[in-house]
């Protein structure tokens, strides 16, 4: 049967109801992978790539995003993000330039924070981006 995966932000639904084999996370404390019949669960994601792959395929799906929350409820997962690119959405040559800037900007400014989740927003973008088929 496998599991429902949702996936919003603020802005817009990047997927709804897609039926999928597995999810991957990037918890607050570490990657977390989310397979059919898993306890139910709520929790912080920290900036990484989301990677699922959807059921009856081979088909593997991979957005970058950046803070948020994951639920799990009776193998629906249902991904609250504050921002969310998928792979084909990225331009990697902006990804790029973006976290240069973030590097830079790192090393002069007070409110380094700030600037270190900049950094591994675009970090990863880049990573998502870099999964799609050429």
């Amino acid at each position: 049967m496998g599991l429902e995966l949702t996936l919003v932000t603020p802005r817009k639904k990047i997927v709804t109801d897609l039926p999928v084999k597995n999810v991957k996370v990037p918890g607050f404390r570490g990657e977390l992978d989310i397979l059919e019949g898993h306890a139910a669960l709520v929790t912080t994601l920290s900036t990484g790539v989301l990677e699922y792959k959807e059921f009856g395929t081979e088909k593997v799906g991979h957005a970058a995003i950046s803070w948020g929350y994951v639920e799990v409820i009776d193998d629906k997962v249902t991904i609250l993000a504050e921002t969310a690119e998928t792979a084909e959405e990225i331009d990697l040559k902006r990804a790029n330039i973006a976290l240069e800037g973030a590097r830079e900007r790192m090393k002069n400014t007070q409110d380094l924070l700030r600037e270190q989740r900049k950094f591994e927003r675009a970090q990863a973008r880049i990573e998502a981006a870099q999964t799609r088929k050429h």
